[in-house]
Parts: structure tokens; C-alpha cells; sequence
């Protein structure tokens, strides 16, 4: 481990290392910029309290910046949102988590920072930083995973009852979409796939043609199981297990809200904060019900019927002073 370096150089050097998730499409630029914004933010909020080097960060300045007052879009200094803190939270986990990769550090100061729960529902969305960790914890090197594939999949949509049954016969890589045929629950639907997801599907794709057992067509064998018979259940069990390795190896196992679903939730809470319409996220995840979408998602529709129609997860407080 590097000894002793200094805030600012740790921060240079875990965005230099985010800059690499966006070249490979693991983070979009907007996110990049978003979350190098907040970690500047922590870093003139650390040293304007003395605090220079990454060593002499603890909990109680972590803390501190994530429950900083911040202002509101019209301009009010008010308490920080609990999506807000949230957030803060999450980059900041993502920051030690990649400082610890890049051994600048072996301590995370944010670790026993509780905060309340996002949603009081069973299942909360993932958030943009999670994410993020979920496609790295994904990444294939020398082999094209089933886990990538799952993963791909739920986070442009998918449910783990309808992961199973897609087939490269459903990927339309020319224009970044995959159709899903639906379930019992859900309608058919395309959903669009971002680089990365594009990229794992195209691998995922062409290893199967490579593999295929004679006798088999490759275009429509399952992308994400083995291709031997299984019932709609047992199919559906198979991909869950394989999500929650990815959520376990990204450190949320112990987090009771954070299920498979929480994967394929992040797909509609980002349609909700792009477009801003909860329709928008309906199609998207190919429900029927506007009230299920928004629980799901964590969206309280009725807390917001203000002109702009503004989500919460775009709500104020979004810089800590």
C-alpha cells in the first residue's frame, strides 16, 4: 500500500481509473462528471476542515459531508434528501473500493455509516453507483460469463422469469436492443442496451455459436443458462442465483431490500429520472400497473405533483457545503 498520499492525488487517481470504466462502457461519461463533481465536493469539504491526507480520513468527516446541508434547485440552503445522502454514501464506497484496488488505501471510513432505508418496500432499485460496481464485478476477461450476460440483461430491463428464455435470436445489435418476450406478469417489449451490455451480449452470443452441441442451433439457445431442460421455475431459480453472486461479490448480500429485482428496477428508476414520466419506466420493465411500477422503483408518485414533475431521485440538496 502507497504510504500516506494525499486526498487530492487519491481523487485524481480513482477518476483516472473511473475514466477506464468509460472507456470500456462499465460508466457513462455523464456519471463520470456527476460523481467527479461530488468527490471534489468531499474533497474541499475535507481539507477546508484540516483534513489533507487520505489516512487521516475517518468515519465522523465521512459522516459529516454525507449529512451536509446542501441547496435546493431553487437556491435554499436545506438538510440534505435521503436520496442525497444516499448517493453521497454510495460514491464514496465506490471511491475507497477503488482505492483499495489501486492500494492507495485498506480502510473504507464509510463502512459503519448507517442510514435509514431508501424505500419502505421489499426491494429498492440498485443506484447508479452500484451499478457500476455490478457491471465491474461482472466483467469477463478470457471467457464470456452467464453471470455478465444475466447481469446485462437485468440492468436493461429483464426480469430473472424472463432472463432465461432470451436467445441470441432476440438481440438486434445492430440498433442496441434486445426483445423480451414477457411472462405471466410482464408484456413483451424491446429494451435498448447501453456499450457495455452490447458488448457482454455480442461476446455472450458469439461464444455460444463457438460451443453449441452438434444438433443444436446456436441462435436460440439461452444466453444466461445451460441449455439442458429445465421448468419456467427452475430456469428462473437458475438466473437468481446467479444475481445474487453478482449482488453478494459487490457487497450487499446483507442488505434484505437488495434482491435480483433491484437489478432490473435500476432499468425503470433510470428511465424515470431520464424522461421524467412513470409511464416511461412501465413500458420499460413491460408493466401493466403504474402504481406497481412506482413501488418497485421506489418512485412515491404522489409526493410529486408539482409543475415540473420532478422525480425525488432528482431532488435538491445536491451540494454539500
Amino acid at each position: 500500500m502507497a504510504g500516506d498520499p494525499t486526498l487530492a492525488d487519491t481523487v485524481s487517481e480513482v477518476l483516472a481509473d473511473w475514466q477506464d470504466l468509460v472507456a470500456r462502457g462499465e460508466m457513462s461519461e455523464q456519471t463520470l462528471s456527476r460523481f467527479g463533481q461530488l468527490l471534489h465536493r468531499f474533497e474541499a469539504f475535507a481539507v477546508v476542515r484540516g483534513t489533507q491526507l487520505l489516512g487521516d480520513l475517518d468515519t465522523a468527516l465521512a459522516a459529516q459531508f454525507i449529512d451536509a446541508h446542501g441547496r435546493t434547485r431553487h437556491g435554499k440552503v436545506a438538510p440534505a434528501s435521503l436520496p442525497t445522502r444516499h448517493l453521497r454514501r454510495s460514491v464514496l464506497r465506490m471511491c475507497f473500493t477503488t482505492a483499495r484496488r489501486l492500494g492507495l488505501t485498506d480502510t473504507d471510513p464509510t463502512r459503519d455509516i448507517d442510514l435509514p432505508p431508501r424505500t419502505t418496500g421489499e426491494t429498492r432499485p440498485l443506484d447508479e453507483a452500484e451499478a457500476v460496481e455490478l457491471r465491474r464485478a461482472a466483467e469477463f476477461t478470457h471467457h464470456a460469463t452467464r453471470h455478465a450476460a444475466a447481469a446485462a440483461l437485468a440492468l436493461a430491463g429483464g426480469f430473472s422469469g424472463e432472463i432465461g428464455h432470451i436467445t441470441p435470436a432476440d438481440l438486434d445489435l445492430q440498433t442496441a436492443r434486445v426483445w423480451l418476450h414477457g411472462s405471466t406478469k410482464t408484456q413483451p417489449r424491446w429494451c435498448p442496451l447501453d456499450t457495455w451490455a452490447t458488448h457482454v451480449l455480442t461476446a455472450r452470443a458469439h461464444h455460444i455459436q463457438a460451443t453449441a452441441p452438434p444438433g443444436h442451433d446456436p441462435l436460440h439457445l439461452p444466453l444466461t443458462v445451460s441449455s439442458r431442460n429445465g421448468t419456467p421455475e427452475q430456469i428462473q431459480a437458475r438466473v437468481c442465483v446467479a444475481l445474487r453472486d453478482l449482488i453478494n461479490r459487490i457487497g450487499l448480500g446483507a442488505d434484505t431490500a437488495v434482491r435480483p429485482a433491484s437489478i432490473t428496477a435500476y432499468a425503470g428508476r433510470e428511465t424515470l429520472t431520464r424522461t421524467r414520466h412513470i409511464e416511461a419506466a412501465a413500458r420499460r420493465l413491460g408493466m401493466t400497473s403504474l402504481d406497481s411500477t412506482a413501488a418497485l422503483i421506489g418512485h412515491n408518485w404522489r409526493a410529486h405533483t408539482d409543475n415540473n414533475h420532478t422525480p425525488a431521485h432528482n431532488g435538491g440538496n445536491r451540494n454539500a457545503r
